[in-house]
């Protein structure tokens, strides 16, 4: 292993990514996950997850199996950073967010306009909206194209094309006929993607009812639909000004100063996958260390971002779990 990557003792606040970097998608994470979590918690250091997933979830994945004690040094920031949410001395959940964009933001109307507009793509894509689960059981059941998970978050609606993300040209014809759409390449003009022109509808209906919605790709088959101007750089740099945030972690804006004092864990740094992930570090000074745990292929990263792949036996959560136990 890389000497690069050893454990910093330094480290007091670690912000995360959720999905495939703690746990798999729709997946509880490892007991052997847990107990690492707690092991840093119950050592006095605090983790920010930052996830395109509900809170829900993330509560019921990972936040629920964390005892009680410790999740006063955790900071929730679900469906991409719309709304941040603590607990309190006791491990509750807190009353109220520390900040929601979506409540300040959306009229009653607006909410329901923005349903409106998803039930109208899914009538002019044709497609069979499921409920949203382990990707695996999903494919093995609905394996059409037009089949796919639909999850309503509340600040977040995001559509999992889970058989449609990377088509063969032949069957991306077909489904260009079939729905009377032009399908625009990727940059890999060998890819079709049919999350492009439904991004595309999105954005032109939410334009034409002026509604604050900002869709993008996600993860490796999402689409998710998310408030607009929000992001996991805008949810860190607003708790990062936050005296009272981060006094309830137990931190001074001091104690943080020092970049050796921040690690990013993710898997999706570069651009061209998405790079929700590098939205994290960009919050930061470049000089904080951010750890892929995807194989991804290190020349499209950043060059002025220290963003380290990882260079263990294993990737994504198993490579994460691999990396706590080495410490």
């Amino acid at each position: 292993m890389e000497a690069g990557i050893r454990w910093n003792d330094k480290v007091k606040l670690i912000v995360s990514d959720v999905d495939e970097t703690v746990a798999d998608v729709y997946r509880e994470a490892a007991p052997e996950m847990i107990t690492e979590l707690s092991n840093l918690l119950q050592e006095n250091k605090a983790i920010f997850f930052i996830t395109g997933a509900s809170l829900v979830r993330v509560r019921q994945r990972i936040i629920d199996k964390i005892p009680p004690s410790l999740r006063k040094k955790i900071l929730i920031a679900h469906c991409s950073g719309a709304e941040v949410w603590g607990f309190d001395q006791n491990g509750l959940l807190n009353e109220k967010p520390f900040f929601s964009t979506y409540e300040e933001t959306f009229s009653p109307e607006q909410k329901t306009k923005w349903r409106v507009i998803v039930k109208q793509l899914i009538t002019e894509f044709q497609f069979h909206p499921h409920e949203a689960g382990p990707v695996k059981e999903f494919k093995t059941t609905y394996c059409q194209p037009l089949d796919i998970m639909l999850e309503d978050r509340g600040p977040q609606i995001t559509l999992e094309l889970v058989n449609a993300y990377n088509l063969p040209e032949d069957e991306a014809n077909k489904i260009a006929t079939q729905l009377e759409i032009a399908f625009p390449r990727t940059e890999t003009d060998s890819i079709f993607d049919l999350r492009i022109p439904v991004m595309n509808r999105v954005k032109q209906l939410c334009d034409e009812a002026n509604l604050p919605v900002d869709p993008h790709l996600g993860g490796i088959f999402a689409l998710d639909m998310t408030v607009k101007d929000v992001s996991k750089t805008s949810a860190i740099k607003y708790v990062m000004e936050n005296d009272a945030i981060l006094s309830a972690l137990g931190f001074s804006k001091d104690q943080l100063n020092d970049p050796e004092t921040i690690e990013i864990w993710g898997d999706k740094f570069t651009a061209k996958k998405g790079g929700l992930d590098l939205h994290m570090a960009l919050a930061f000074p470049k000089e904080v260390r951010s750890i892929d745990f995807r194989d991804e292929p290190s020349e499209e990263l950043p060059r002025d971002y220290n963003i380290q792949l990882w260079p263990g036996k294993h990737k994504l959560y198993d490579g994460l779990l691999e990396y706590l136990q080495s410490r």
